[in-house]
Order: C-alpha cells, then sequence, then structure tokens
C-alpha cells in the first residue's frame, strides 16, 4: 500500500530540502577560507593626526589619532619619551590594553602601520618600534602584533627586528594568533635570539592586577 499522495508531496519536498542542506554543508566545508590582505599607514602625529588629548608641561606630551584602514584608526601617545599605540576609534581607543603596555626603555612606535585585513576588516597590525639600549648607547627594534578586536586591542606576539625573515614571521604569527587571541586571558609570544623584549609577557588582566 502506498503513502497518501500528500504524505508523498511532503516526503518528496522533505528529501529535496535533505539534499540540498547535504550539497551546501558540503560546499561550505570545501569553500576556502577569506583571503588575508595586507596594506600600509603612514602617519606623522605632527602633520595628519588629530590631537585628542592634549599633554601637560611634565612629561605627558599627548595622543593622537591617525587615519588607518577600515574605520580603525591609530591612536598613538607618548609619555616619558616612551610611546604607545592602540588601534580604535578615538578616545574610545585610549582605554584599550595595547594603550596601556609600553617597552620599559626609552622607545618610539614607527611609521607606516602594516594591517592584516579579512573580509575589509583589519584583524592585526604590524607596527615596528625603535626601543633604546638601557645599557649604552644605540637601540634595537622589535615589530609588535597587535591583534585588533571590537573594543578592544591588545599586543599578542613580538619579533625581534634582528630575527631572521623578521617581517614575514610578523605576518604570518599575526594570521595565525590574532584572530582567535583572548586579549584578557592570553599572554603575548615571542620570536627572538637576542632574549626576550623589554615588555611585561602578561595578559591584560594581570596588568589590571597590578
Amino acid at each position: 500500500m502506498g503513502l497518501p499522495s500528500d504524505q508523498v508531496a511532503w516526503h518528496s519536498h522533505a528529501m529535496r530540502r535533505l539534499l540540498l542542506s547535504s550539497l551546501l554543508c558540503l560546499w561550505a566545508a570545501a569553500a576556502p577560507a577569506a583571503e588575508v590582505t595586507g596594506a600600509y599607514s603612514k602617519f606623522d602625529p605632527e602633520k595628519d593626526c588629530r590631537l585628542i588629548e592634549k599633554g601637560d608641561q611634565y612629561v605627558y606630551a599627548g595622543t593622537w589619532a591617525c587615519k588607518g584602514v577600515g574605520g580603525v584608526d591609530i591612536i598613538v601617545s607618548e609619555s616619558d619619551d616612551r610611546g604607545s599605540a592602540a588601534f580604535g576609534k578615538g578616545k574610545d581607543a585610549m582605554k584599550h590594553c595595547a594603550m596601556r603596555k609600553t617597552f620599559h626603555p626609552f622607545n618610539t612606535p614607527l611609521s607606516p602601520v602594516e594591517w592584516r585585513i579579512r573580509n575589509g576588516k583589519p584583524f592585526a597590525a604590524i607596527e615596528r618600534w625603535s626601543v633604546s639600549n638601557p645599557e649604552g648607547d644605540g637601540h634595537s627594534t622589535w615589530l609588535v602584533i597587535t591583534a585588533i578586536k571590537q573594543g578592544e586591542s591588545c599586543h599578542a606576539h613580538y619579533v625581534a627586528g634582528s630575527y631572521p625573515n623578521a617581517n614575514a614571521v610578523a605576518r604570518e604569527e599575526a594570521d595565525a594568533l590574532a584572530p582567535d587571541f583572548d586579549c584578557m586571558t592570553d599572554t603575548p609570544t615571542v620570536d627572538s635570539k637576542i632574549g626576550p623584549p623589554p615588555i611585561d609577557l602578561i595578559s591584560c588582566m594581570e596588568m589590571e592586577k597590578e
């Protein structure tokens, strides 16, 4: 005895939906991940950035918002000859974890910034910093990979400027680490042959406890 015609129709329709759903799942699994692209942004606080907080007469020079990409600005600050850099929107980014981190010796975040972008949105920034040698003359450089999140940015990885193929390594680490990096609980990592960078290798949560 066959199924009633209405049940046959429903059964046929359900099978088609099941088949279509299976094909879509297979297509999604086979589809490649969105391509990561790169872009560069130059900045000069004295020429093309907007002052968002004035300095004082002592050691704080001020904080500036510089144009970035994808609606994300470069926020740079200087105090006591030490820089800070975060990635977000105006004064809101001054609250980011990245803004509270800097190298212990005198230092300067350098232009340009290299952005790592997926689907038109930057998820990481790579910036070279010049860091003074506290034991003598000269300086070293470090590439800082900053993870960019919704309403937050934080240091995720450091690459010594002297490390072999430092720029390529920084891009690889940015693409691998930044998307899933948890700013509150994850600790930044390092690629270096000259020892650790002169900066606190702690999570944002640990910073808040200090």
